[in-house]
């Protein structure tokens, strides 16, 4: 029966295993930035209930969970461009499917973005407080996003580099499309809901 994936006995490209490794380093940096801000708070406790008040706690717990999804994409990047001869049909689809769900919330993540920033310039939003306080477009928000679609740039090409070559089903595709909007929404609204519960983060 076919399984809708093939395996390949030839080594990817060297600019495919290029693409790869610059996806996963751009994964492994974020992924410094959340790691860097963990141990700011747990080495700087004082600071930190000074600055965040009782937030630091609810910020360590959604530091280390995008944490674990940042190198879990770099480890689903370096598995695209290293997946050998004679890997299981399944495994190629699991990694089909992880790779365009990265590609899915990055791409919806930026949008978002993108459609605050131009909604808030052009009157059609009112400022939130975050926006506020951000100060409204500086060169920092403007390299912000800039970097998650550079992200979603990188992980598109990947994604359909990988989908080309291992012959997948479009359910690959679908599956990570469909499965991106709920991934964001558990990071960005449900678990901040339940750390607000909780009286980690603000309601």
């Amino acid at each position: 029966m076919d399984t809708g994936a093939r395996s390949t006995t030839e080594r990817s490209p060297p600019a495919v295993r290029a693409l790869g490794y610059a996806v996963a380093a751009w994964c492994l940096g974020f992924a410094g930035v959340s790691l860097w801000l963990v141990a700011d708070l747990v080495a700087h406790p004082e600071a930190a209930a000074a600055r965040y008040a009782a937030d630091a706690s609810g910020l360590v717990v959604m530091s280390l969970l995008v944490l674990v999804l940042k190198l879990a994409g770099a480890g689903v990047a370096l598995a695209a461009v290293l997946a050998g001869p004679g890997w299981p049909a399944r495994r190629l689809r699991l990694l089909g499917t992880a790779l365009w769900g990265a590609f899915g919330l990055l791409a919806l993540y930026s949008a978002g973005n993108l459609f605050i920033t131009v909604g808030t310039e052009s009157g059609l939003l009112a400022p939130s407080a975050a926006w506020t306080a951000a100060g409204g477009v500086t060169g920092r928000a403007v390299l912000y996003v800039l970097f998650f679609l550079a992200g979603a740039a990188l992980f598109g090409v990947l994604a359909v580099w990988f989908h080309r070559r291992h012959h997948l089903r479009w359910t690959a595709a679908a599956a990570g499309l469909a499965g991106a909007p709920l991934l964001l929404g558990l990071v960005l609204a449900l678990i901040p809901a339940i750390l607000g519960r909780w009286g980690l983060l603000p309601t």
